[in-house]
């Protein structure tokens, strides 16, 4: 019996010694790995806004973006949303970060950028668990380069990739998605 408590004893030293250390090393990397995420997402905004030099965080109200999801009929949440601003000081659209719910393999975490006139200027997959190679073609410069430089109201003429259909179709829904929210925003104006 003795022998059994003293390794009890022993096994619950290590867990608190082995807790401690994880704990130790989550608090030195985690404000490491928050920086390499907002590079990430800085990144993916100047790829659907290079013209803008600032991106002024936008409030979401969740109440109203759930509301404009249900009724655009879109199964995606609105995470983030920018206001894209020159460099002297003038508004040039809006930047809008998205989850789909609605990919072949959950969700894909994308940006999308729409100027002021309702241009879609493109979008940037910044998270995703598509399956490499064909699940990812919608990532793929070729299909992304369709929605730069179109009226939104034109996205829907984009074809679906063949053998990618659930995740080009998530994309396209996406990026509807960010043209009504984008659109809700401007009329809030």
């Amino acid at each position: 019996m003795n022998k059994i408590v003293k390794n009890a004893l022993v096994l619950m030293a290590f867990s608190l010694v082995l807790g401690f250390v994880l704990g130790a090393v989550y608090k030195i990397t985690e404000p490491i790995i928050a920086d390499a995420t907002l590079r990430k997402e800085m990144e993916a905004y100047k790829v659907v806004f290079e013209s803008a030099d600032t991106f002024n965080i936008v409030e979401v109200d969740v109440a109203a973006a759930e509301k404009i999801m249900v009724d655009g009929g879109f199964p995606d949440t609105i995470d983030k949303a920018f206001q894209a601003v020159d460099a002297s000081g003038n508004s040039l659209g809006y930047v809008v970060q998205l989850t789909t719910k609605d990919g072949y393999a959950g969700g894909i975490v994308m940006v999308v950028g729409i100027t002021n006139d309702g241009i879609v200027n493109g979008y940037s997959v910044t998270a995703h668990a598509e399956t490499s190679g064909l699940g990812t073609k919608a990532f793929e410069p070729d299909y992304m380069n369709q929605y730069k430089g179109i009226p939104a109201d034109s996205v829907s003429g984009i074809d679906t990739i063949s053998g990618a259909t659930l995740t080009s179709t998530a994309v396209k829904n996406g990026v509807n998605a960010a043209v009504a929210y984008a659109n809700s925003l401007r009329g809030a104006q």
